[in-house]
């Protein structure tokens, strides 16, 4: 075991706050940064899928890669309109978004016969307006404190774009499972 283990104490509750250095602002080049690298990263695995591939499912009420994509898409824009743009959700885009955002039993409408530019699509949109809303973001508003109803606490607008990037990655995690379970099950 490496020695710089034993030196480390583990934090078994998370941290909802991002801190950020006061003398230098980079934070804006580093939230872009890990936002493009995501994102890229997410299109590189999903560029190949055909429309029966974005759809399949394991299982009945399963997530299928399509479902996946659109849940990205709308937390992306969920969060910019929520806490960057801070405001409600218009009933338009809440009837838009909600079944991408509660997935679930909603996951039969979110299987749609489309192919992957429709998807890749409805991702450049979403990122475009986080870009474009981002551009009237700057320091002090990372630290803008949020009650979350989700997590129970107060955070701050630094931990939650960092949530919503973690979200991707975490999908993206769910998306390799499927694949592999298509390759699986097309073997048998």
């Amino acid at each position: 075991m490496p020695q710089f283990i034993n030196k480390m104490e583990f934090n078994t509750k998370r941290e909802f706050y991002i801190n950020f250095d006061h003398e230098q602002d980079h934070s804006i080049e580093y939230l872009y940064s890990i936002l493009n690298d995501t994102r890229t990263t997410t299109l590189l695995t999903v560029r190949n899928f055909s429309s029966v591939e974005l759809d399949w499912q394991y299982k009945a009420g399963w997530n299928t890669i399509g479902a996946l994509l659109l849940h990205i898409s709308a937390i992306e824009h969920f969060f910019r309109i929520v806490y960057i743009e801070n405001r409600e959700l218009t009933v338009a885009e809440n009837t838009e978004l909600t079944p991408a955002l509660d997935m679930g039993v909603h996951i039969p409408s979110l299987i749609t016969g489309k192919e992957i530019d429709s998807y890749m699509h409805e991702l450049s949109v979403s990122r475009q307006k986080l870009v474009e809303s981002l551009k009237h973001v700057n320091f002090e508003d990372f630290n803008k404190t949020f009650e979350s109803k989700d997590y129970g606490s107060t955070c701050n607008m630094a931990w939650i774009l960092f949530h919503m990037i973690e979200d991707e990655i975490y999908h993206r995690g769910q998306i390799s499972m499927i694949k592999k379970l298509m390759a699986e099950t097309k073997k048998a």
